[in-house]
């Protein structure tokens, strides 16, 4: 509960080192795991999640949260050295299989390991769906993030997220 309270203020680095303890504890806690990726990540740390979110599939292959991070994280993250189009198709494949392509999210996120994979027909037909379910379910944001992603792919490039200052 600690961790949680301190990433709730976004110290994230207080947050980790409590999951990090909880850890030593319950080494194998696939819900700990999650949560230090996510503090990781979000403390920006993206190395360090990667590591952490493949462990987590280590426990269970089917953690639709750790695929679908793992494949967002390899398709967009601004550091060229962490992008694997193919591991992050492979990721977000297996996470919209498991959740029936019915979640908006893990869409997108595949629609960007396709392009990321220089694969811009699929990246096209996969945001067109994402943005299908967007509208469907009146996620509003979503759809207005999905549309404009979509351009990029319509146009022969990949989303990579904006560099950290």
């Amino acid at each position: 509960n600690i961790g949680h309270l301190f990433r709730e203020q976004g110290a994230w680095q207080r947050a980790a080192d409590e999951f990090v303890t909880t850890l030593r504890y319950k080494p194998r806690d696939l819900k700990f795991l999650l949560n230090l990726a996510g503090v990781l990540l979000e403390g920006g740390q993206t190395r360090e999640a990667v590591q952490r979110f493949e462990e987590a599939l280590q426990i269970d292959p089917d953690s639709t949260e750790a695929l679908n991070n793992l494949a967002w994280m390899l398709a967009a993250n601004s550091d060229p050295a962490i992008r694997n189009g193919a591991r992050a198709v492979e990721y977000g494949e297996r996470a919209c299989q498991l959740t029936q392509f019915k979640q908006t999210t893990m869409v997108g996120t595949l629609a960007a390991a396709y392009a990321e994979a220089g694969r811009f027909a699929d990246a096209v037909a996969t945001a067109e769906k994402a943005c299908a379910l967007a509208g469907q379910n009146g996620e509003q944001a979503l759809l207005k993030r999905n549309r404009q992603i979509l351009e990029l792919y319509r146009a022969g490039q990949p989303y990579h997220e904006p560099a950290a200052r």
